[in-house]
């Protein structure tokens, strides 16, 4: 009769279980963007300018108050670095680094803040389980499609590295990863990033 009242329970348990594991997208990325900020990372974010033209911008962030970013477009760069309330630019014109006037440097130390502030998620996602993605294996995550004015219908979607817990791809574009997405965000996690004063 024990063995009947214990197999009850085990049964009950595994009936109950889908429930208590169900998925919560809106946490389940927060946690991956809680635990990016743990360690050194690059963000690489590719958009489409109204003519058509890539814009590629590229982040680098080192822990707790440090960053680099490279923003490239028709052929041209621009660089800077901010540490802390220091900011300074190399606008790529053979000028070489210089230290970036109060206003601009105020617009660094507001972006690298929000970098490094405890993530918040205010989207819903939806969990979409483990999906492939470039030919590998991700938990994705994505937002409720939404109808732009150009009639198109649009979503973000989070993918998650399963074996490291952190983003590898945060994508704008159809729900469905036809075309060429508005905005997609790469991130890696190089262990050689360096950002020093220039």
């Amino acid at each position: 009769m024990r063995i009947a009242k214990v197999a009850l329970a085990f049964a009950a348990a595994v009936v109950c279980a889908p429930a208590a594991f169900a998925c919560d997208g809106k946490a389940e990325v927060e946690a991956a963007f809680v635990k990016q900020q743990k360690q050194p990372w690059r963000t690489e974010i590719l958009t489409k300018a109204p003519d058509g033209a890539d814009q590629l911008q590229r982040f680098d962030f080192q822990p707790p108050d440090k960053m680099y970013r490279k923003a490239s477009a028709r052929g041209e760069s621009v660089e800077t670095i901010g540490i802390g309330q220091s900011a300074w630019g190399n606008q790529g014109d053979g000028a070489g680094w210089e230290v970036l006037e109060a206003r601009q440097a105020t617009l660094v130390t507001a972006h690298i803040e929000e970098a490094f502030a405890p993530p918040r998620v205010m989207a819903d996602f939806n969990c979409l389980g483990d999906v492939t993605f470039e030919g590998k294996a991700y938990r994705a995550y994505q937002t409720t499609p939404e109808k732009i004015e150009s009639g198109d219908m649009l979503a973000r979607t989070i993918y998650v590295d399963p074996d490291t817990g952190l983003p590898a791809f945060n994508i704008v574009g159809a729900p469905d990863g036809s075309g060429d997405p508005l905005v997609r965000s790469t991130f890696s996690y190089p262990a050689d990033i360096r950002i020093e004063k220039p």
